[in-house]
This record gives structure tokens, sequence and C-alpha cells, in this order.
């Protein structure tokens, strides 16, 4: 008999008193989703189904990848002796392996904010770096930081920068850096390790969230058909999975009965772009090893559009699924409880940043127009000049020192909403990351990262236990896409 917890089974409540879903809990969809239309629901596992507790797994990884360096690749003992900052690196950096350098882009691909290292980089010393054109990530040296896997990645480069600056480690150059930092966060992960670490501490580690199996539950009921794909071997996914899972249903007492299919070891986003062949796992029914996206369809008897696709990761989840194999697409972004949280904390200042915005550039809007005024004002009295009476000539003067003195007035009071403007922005970008400010925008513009969500994914949400809340026949409906001239109010 199962040992069953009708608490771990029963629904939390989510709804408000106006029956509206809190923010955290919605799924926000970017194009619309007809969720009658899918057949297929899969999952990825990683920082998808199993929401790892963070920063403890990101200081994991963080500490054991110093140890390699030090062990194997000859670096100084000073490595080991750096702490961890888990407020430091943020998902959608980019880091150049070049320059030592970390970067924050905007959606048209050009740096907004960088570090050197650690070190925050001013303005001017962006400009001189990468100016204010687009830059190419293919080109060598830069690394996309798509994945929760990557954000201690990102911070143990910036700390090495810092140490070979300070001629406290030995390499070549910052490519060197970039490079062994690169083998040792994967030998951290392949070298079996840390998974071990994480299951025998699973308890610690690995939160279970039993909104997960309600929403598993519910689905499958409804019809779907659900599948697991995920890059991680099939020990630790039965270890991960398991604990995640068993137990939280006497209808469904092993984690295998919630899903048709599982697929292990996947490779992915090569199992999106090439054909190898899947192997089924002795003892295991219904569970292989590889495989490629036209195999599954075919189990599946679901293709194209009818599958929906939950992952966290921007390349390898989402585009790939998304450009190679036309599924649809659900981003997992756990980030975003955060973000709303602060959102939310920060209203009235945001409130305040769009209204001293409006003011500043309503009072650079009448500057321009008595400027033109004044310039029009000094073209007269060069033409009219010796035609004009005495009178008519001071009339001028006096419309053209009155007309001086309003747009000085109205362009100092633009400059001061500026300045107060910059202050406020910086202190709310700050509450979200001292260096780095919110993953979705940099001042008004999107991120890089945002926009790649914008492109690729059907809809967003923070947590998979968010879909128990959607009927599994309806609709999710973008919102409407307006251009400027149509947004009336």
């Amino acid at each position: 008999m199962t040992n069953w917890d009708p608490a771990l089974f029963s629904a939390p409540p989510l709804l408000d008193e106006d029956d509206r879903l809190p923010p955290e809990h919605k799924l926000f969809a970017l194009r619309t989703l007809p969720l009658g239309d899918i057949r297929a629901v899969g999952f990825d596992m990683d920082h998808t189904l199993a929401r790892y507790r963070a920063p403890e797994i990101d200081e994991l990884a963080f500490k054991k990848s110093a140890r390699l360096l030090v062990r194997d690749r000859g670096y100084s003992p000073w490595l080991l002796e750096v702490d961890y900052d888990p407020a430091f690196a943020v998902r959608g950096l980019v880091l150049d392996g070049l320059r030592g350098n970390l970067l924050k882009l905007n959606r048209e691909r050009q740096v907004v904010r960088a570090s050197h290292g650690s070190r925050p980089l001013t303005r001017p010393e962006l400009d001189a770096a990468y100016g204010r054109r687009r830059l190419s990530l293919a080109a060598k040296g830069f690394r996309n930081i798509d994945t929760l896997f990557e954000i201690p990645e990102s911070y143990l480069y910036a700390r090495m920068v810092d140490g070979f600056d300070a001629g406290l480690l030995d390499a070549e150059n910052y490519l060197e850096l970039f490079a062994d930092v690169r083998w040792a966060i994967d030998m951290a992960h392949r070298n079996g390790e840390m998974k071990a670490e994480i299951l025998a501490h699973r308890e610690f580690f690995i939160p279970r969230d039993p909104q997960v199996g309600l929403a598993l539950d519910r689905l499958k009921r409804e019809g779907k058909k659900l599948f697991l794909l995920t890059n991680s071997e099939w020990s630790f996914t039965d270890g991960v999975m398991s604990h995640l899972l068993d137990g939280l249903d006497e209808a469904r007492p092993r984690w295998r009965d919630y899903f048709d299919l599982v697929v292990v070891s996947s490779r992915k986003p090569t199992f999106f772009l090439e054909t190898p062949e899947a192997v089924l796992l002795e003892g295991q029914e219904l569970c292989f090893s590889g495989g490629n996206t036209g195999w599954l369809e075919s189990l599946l008897e679901a293709q194209g559009e009818q599958i929906l696709y939950v992952g966290d990761h921007i390349y390898g989840d989402v585009l790939r699924s998304k450009k190679n194999a036309s599924w649809r697409t659900l981003m997992l972004v756990p980030e975003l409880e955060r973000e709303l949280k602060l959102l939310e904390a920060k209203a009235a200042d945001l409130r305040e940043m769009l209204d001293l915005e409006t003011q500043r550039r309503r009072a650079l809007r009448r500057a321009s127009v008595l400027l033109d005024q004044w310039k029009r004002n000094r073209g007269r009295r060069h033409v009219l000049g010796p035609r004009l009476s005495p009178d008519a000539a001071q009339a001028l003067e006096r419309e053209a020192v009155q007309l001086a003195a309003e747009a000085e007035t109205l362009q100092r009071k633009a400059e001061a909403h500026g300045q107060d403007l910059d202050a406020l922005a910086q202190a709310v970008e700050a509450a979200f990351n001292p260096v780095w400010g919110p993953i979705f925008r940099d001042r008004d513009e999107p991120t890089r990262f945002a926009d790649q969500i914008r492109q690729f994914a059907c809809a967003y949400t923070g947590r998979v236990g968010n879909l128990y809340m959607y009927d599994p026949h309806a609709t999710l409906y973008a919102p409407v896409p307006t251009l400027p001239h149509e947004r009336m109010a």
C-alpha cells in the first residue's frame, strides 16, 4: 500500500477573493494557444519539472568546478578561497571570452551593460569596446548564458578574470580562462560527483511541488499523451522523478504512471536536428535513450503543432523545437516569480518613472517649438532689417527674449526630470540586480533574452504546476497586437 498523503494531493487555494489568478500562477500567452488542439504534452526535467534549490545548487556547481580547475588544470588554490555570490549573475547574459567581459544586450543585440570580470564598465568604456553596433554572437569567444545551469559559470569566469588581472592566476589570456571554465562546468555535471551529491540530498536540493503532480494528472485524465524528454541519463532521471512524484497520488503510485513515454539522454538540441537511433532501456517499458523528432512523433501519433513542449532552455528546448519541429512551446522562467513580486513592490516608482518621462518629453517638445519660433524671429529680424520701424524691431526683440527664456526654462525642467528619472530608475533596477537590473528589460527596451522568448515561445510561466489552473481544452489568448496609433488609452 502506498504511503499516500492527502494533503499533498489537494489543490492549494490559488484564486483570490475576486476569483482572479495571482500573476505568479499565470500562463502568459505570446501567441494564441488552443490547448484543445494539443494531443501530446512533453516536459524537460532539469529546472522544469525539477526546480532545484537556488542558490545552493549554483554554489555546489561553482565549488566543484573551482576544485577541478585547481586539481586538474593547475590553477592557484586562491580560487578555492573565492566565495560564491548568488546576486551577481543573471540569465540572458553573454560571455565575451576574448575581452574578459560579461554583457547584457538589448533586443537589437547592442551592449547596454557590461562588466570586466566583476567590475561594472562605464558607458565610455562600453562605447570604446563595442560602440553602438549590433554584435554577431556567432563570432569567436562569445557564449550565451541561456540556462540556469550556466549562472555559476558566469560568476566563476568573472572572478577568474579578476584573479588573472591581479596576477593571482596564470593563463595565456582571457580566452584560455574562458575555455577552462567551460570545461570545468561541463565536467562538474558529467563526472557524476555533483549528481551523486544531489541525489544523496534530494530533500534539500529538490523541493517537492505537489501542484506538479496535479497538473500532470489533469492533463492525462483529459486525454493528453504526456512524455518526458530530458538530456539527463536514466539513473539520475529516475532518482529525481521518483523523489518528485512517487506517492503523491495513490492512483499513480510511481512517477512513470504519469507519462506515456520517457526519453533520456536525448542530446537536445541535436534531438531536433539529427536522426540518431533510439535505444529501449532494458527492463523499462516505453523508456528510451536517444532518438529524434520524427521517431517520437510516430510513437505519440501526434506531430507539429499538435505537440506542446515545456522547457527552460531558450535554445535547446524552445527555439529548436519551434523552428525544426513546429511544436508549440511553453517556456519555463523560474525567475519570473521574483520579478513579478518586484514589479508589484515597485509599482508606485514605476508609475512615477512613467510620469517623469512623459513630462520630460512634453517639455522638450514644447521647447523645440519655442526654439523654432525664436529662429523664425531672428530670421525675420535679419531679412527685414532696415525696413522695420523702431517699434517693430523692439517688439521682435522682446518676443525673441521671451521665446528664448521660455525655451530655456522648459529645457531646464526637462533636464531636471531626466535627472530625477535616472536616479529613480537606478534605484528600481538595483532592486532587481545591482549590476544588471531586470532580466527582461533595460530601461524602456526589452533585452535580448526577452526578445528571444517573444520570438520563439507560444507562452511562458514560472512553474509547471501553473498548468493545473487551466482547462486542458481551453484556448490561451495572446494580447491583440496593436500599432501605436491604435492604442487609444
